[in-house]
């Protein structure tokens, strides 16, 4: 027999337990396999996943090791705009103050530990005063740059006179109080001396008050003034600019101090003054007066549960309704001459609580009181242009009010006073007598021989170009975030202020001199008499008040009406009126914006600042930030 057919004893060993002999296993096992083939694709893509994973994490890793070691040298401040930026913050810091308890101390040094003689005679010494400081300077160092040849009726001709004028020996002298006892007897004189012509049967209160007001810019009651275009009344003629300064106090009180430093002042000058017997005694005159602005500044008191209105417009007839005691269509006819004053014309009227009183404190004062006031008020006006006397006792009271180590001493220099007039007065003309290198001017005026030549900071950089990119960047920013402002109710109209913002850097009438030239045509500078011109200024100053109430503006008074400051003013304002924001060309300086200063520090001083004046309308009538044109005018019979 064949072996082959023959079955062995280990082919039961080659057969699964529990399972019938034959071909089941087999098919078992391809079950199997057919099965695992099946899941391969889910395995490949579960195992892709985790591939991407890693290498996602590995990107990641990468990115983050690549930005961190790229970032390394500015986050340590190694460029030099960052390390100048750092070492003037540090030097501005007042490290003896403790940061958590007084951070404004800590972070604002008050006076520098290397004080000169000018820091030392101040009665403070921070950054702005640092500023007028450098600004001044800049005054006397620029009129010197004024040829003596140059047109002497061109603006910078009168600056160069005015100044000059103002530094003369003979402005220190009896010649100032000799010409201010003239322009007394022109409005009818004074109780206090016998030289004004004072005559208590002739003097008459309308009559001073006009000539005050309109020739002197003198303000005793209320100050005149022009607001887009309309007559704009609010209360004025007080020393202190409330109530509680003259309020009865302890002794230790600070208010009681100040009131003792003003009553000593007007005795002290009524005792300079006099040029006769008393007729009154020196210490019943301060009391006089003290008693009578306090009675004034009690009307502007807010009373309990009351509201007031701030302002009301109204007209010319309503307001002589409303205070009968001042002839107000003859007194603003004189003011803003060649102008139609009736009792339809509009006038705002600042705190009208006060207006509402004044006819009663008025008529319930006897003569003499009236005329002791309002002459003082006009001595409180011209205190800081008269001899040397008086000025040293109105300095002296300045400094004791405001803290000074040593009184006597002036916190300013004669030179640097006089600097201060001129800048005032001629606010306008400071900025033209140093034009941008490259731009046109006169013609005589180069950059090798003018503002070149300085070392004057303001001069020299013109920093207002990259100060108006930041400015319009904050503006911009200022736009596209108000939406997000939670607090504000109406976000459009505040949108729509925004958008039509505007600002001016630098100076006035810049690279427009012949504008500047007319527009300072009728003022009248002459050498001789620093006190002539301060009342020439004066009248000048009124004359512009009526051409900006006239609805035929020029470009000069248009001009005008936008800066209301100096270019050597160190403060940037808002004008609600015009919507601009006003930037001085002298504010552009350290601390506030230098060139050198890192681009983080020119939006955080500089560009912080213009941002919170571009929000300063909201302060006006809520969130709606309406300006007084919008205001309607009241019907006769309300």
């Amino acid at each position: 027999m064949d072996d082959k057919s023959e079955p062995h004893e280990n082919d039961k060993c080659m057969e699964p337990q529990g399972e019938a002999p034959g071909g089941g296993g087999m098919s078992k096992l391809r079950a199997q396999v057919t099965s695992a083939v099946a899941n391969i694709p889910s395995l490949v893509i579960v195992l892709l996943c985790v591939l991407l994973l890693v290498f996602f994490v590995i990107i990641v890793a990468l990115s983050v090791k690549v930005h961190s070691s790229a970032g390394g040298p500015d986050a340590r401040c190694l460029s030099a705009a960052c390390l100048r930026s750092a070492g003037a913050v540090l030097e501005g810091l007042e490290l003896g103050a403790a940061p958590c308890e007084d951070p404004y101390a800590f972070a604002c040094r008050s006076r520098p530990e290397a004080e000169g003689p000018e820091e030392k005679r101040r009665s403070r010494w921070d950054a702005a005063s640092a500023l007028r400081h450098r600004a001044h300077h800049s005054v006397r160092h620029l009129v010197d740059l004024v040829s003596t040849d140059s047109d002497q009726g061109s603006a910078e001709a009168k600056t160069k006179r005015f100044y000059e004028t103002c530094m003369e020996g003979r402005s220190l002298s009896r010649d100032a109080l000799t010409l201010f006892f003239y322009r007394l007897r022109e409005v009818g004189g004074w109780e206090l001396i016998g030289a004004s012509s004072w005559s208590l049967q002739s003097w008459s209160r309308d009559a001073a008050l006009e000539k005050l007001q309109v020739g002197l810019g003198v303000s005793p009651f209320f100050a005149i003034g022009v607001t887009d275009r309309t007559i704009r009344l609010e209360p004025a003629g007080f020393t202190f600019p409330s109530y509680e300064y003259y309020a009865d106090n302890t002794a230790d009180n600070p208010a009681t101090m100040v009131l003792s430093a003003y009553r000593e002042l007007i005795d002290k000058v009524a005792n300079h003054l006099r040029d006769g017997p008393p007729s009154l005694d020196n210490a019943k005159l301060s009391d006089i007066i003290i008693n009578y602005e306090r009675r004034l500044l009690e009307r502007l008191r807010p009373r309990e549960n009351v509201t007031e209105p701030s302002s009301q417009l109204m007209t010319v007839g309503q307001l002589t309704r409303m205070v009968p005691i001042v002839a107000w269509e003859r007194l603003l006819g004189a003011y803003f001459h060649g102008q139609s004053i009736g009792e339809s014309t509009r006038v705002l009227v600042m705190k009208p609580h006060y207006f509402a009183g004044l006819s009663q404190i008025i008529s319930t004062t006897d003569t003499t009181t009236i005329n002791h006031y309002m002459m003082w008020r006009m001595v409180m006006k011209y205190a800081p242009h008269l001899d040397k006397t008086v000025r040293a006792l109105y300095f002296r009271f300045q400094q004791l009010i405001n803290g000074a180590d040593d009184p006597d001493r002036p916190e300013e220099e004669w030179w640097e006073q006089c600097a201060r007039h001129t800048s005032h007065y001629l606010r306008h003309a400071r900025g033209d007598t140093c034009t941008p290198p490259g731009q046109g001017d006169r013609g005589h005026k180069t950059p090798s021989n003018r503002c070149a030549a300085t070392s004057i900071v303001f001069c020299s950089a013109w920093p207002h170009c990259r100060a108006r990119v930041v400015a319009e960047r904050v503006k911009k920013a200022a736009v596209e975030s108000v939406g997000g402002v939670a607090w504000i109710a109406q976000h459009g109209p505040l949108r729509e202020k925004l958008l039509d913002l505007e600002f001016r850097v630098g100076f006035a009438f810049e690279d427009r001199p012949k504008e500047l030239d007319n527009f300072y045509r009728d003022l009248i500078v002459k050498l001789g008499s620093h006190l002539e011109n301060v009342f020439e200024a004066e009248r000048f100053l009124v004359h512009k008040q009526s051409a900006m109430l006239s609805g035929r503006q020029g470009d000069e008074t248009a001009e005008d009406r936008t800066w209301t400051i100096s270019a050597v003013d160190t403060r940037p304002v808002y004008n609600s009126e015009l919507n601009i924001v006003v930037v001085p060309l002298a504010a552009l300086q350290k601390p506030i914006f230098s060139l050198d200063e890192h681009l983080a520090l020119q939006y955080g001083s500089f560009g912080s600042l213009v941002g919170r004046l571009a929000f300063s309308c909201l302060q006006e009538a809520g969130n709606s930030c309406r300006q007084h044109t919008q205001i309607e005018v009241p019907s006769t019979s309300a």
